[in-house]
């Protein structure tokens, strides 16, 4: 039975570091240039998509490295292959796609904290409501009570789901 590693030797193991600037090195070996765009976006190279798959080894291999390091990201091409202009190009496209999905996480995370502060402030007027709301003798008055401590514990349960499930 094989053992495990630790998460340490993992990546010390599987990426090369360089002691210059204290990086770990991911390196990608392409064929050509257009292997890192997504081959369906007719755009032009700079503003063009990343492929999935190459987005999700650069995510994989930059998960496997702690925060606490830097990490370089080098790509082998034939030397027949080499253009500065399409390796120009292919460094703008990188940027523009990862500057665009570190945009568009900040402003999920910003919308999930304004539903977080929204659900907590519904959630404790509903069981303040409910609380202190004597209900006048009838069963329309207890349901509605009843309904209000529910919806009160529904927002607050809300609260908790985007806390500790889809922020954790």
């Amino acid at each position: 039975m094989k053992r495990i590693r630790s998460n340490e030797k993992f990546y010390q193991d599987l990426y090369r570091y360089d002691e210059s600037d204290g990086s770990y090195i991911v390196e990608v070996s392409l064929d050509e240039y257009e292997d890192v765009y997504d081959e369906w976006d007719p755009s032009p190279f700079k503003k063009r998509d990343i492929e999935d798959e190459f987005d999700d080894f650069i995510w994989d291999s930059a998960n496997d490295i702690p925060l606490k390091y830097k990490i370089k990201i080098v790509l082998y091409l034939p030397m027949a292959q080499k253009n500065e202009g399409k390796e120009k190009a292919l460094r703008e496209a990188y940027d523009n796609f990862y500057s665009f999905r570190l945009i568009r996480a900040y402003k999920t995370q910003k919308n999930i904290q304004k539903k977080i502060l929204t659900y907590l402030m519904m959630s404790l007027t509903f069981l303040y409501i409910g609380y202190f709301y004597s209900a006048e003798s009838g069963i329309v008055m207890s349901v509605l009570k009843e309904g209000i401590f529910i919806g009160g514990w529904v927002f607050l349960w809300e609260v908790f789901t985007l806390i500790f499930i889809t922020l954790g």
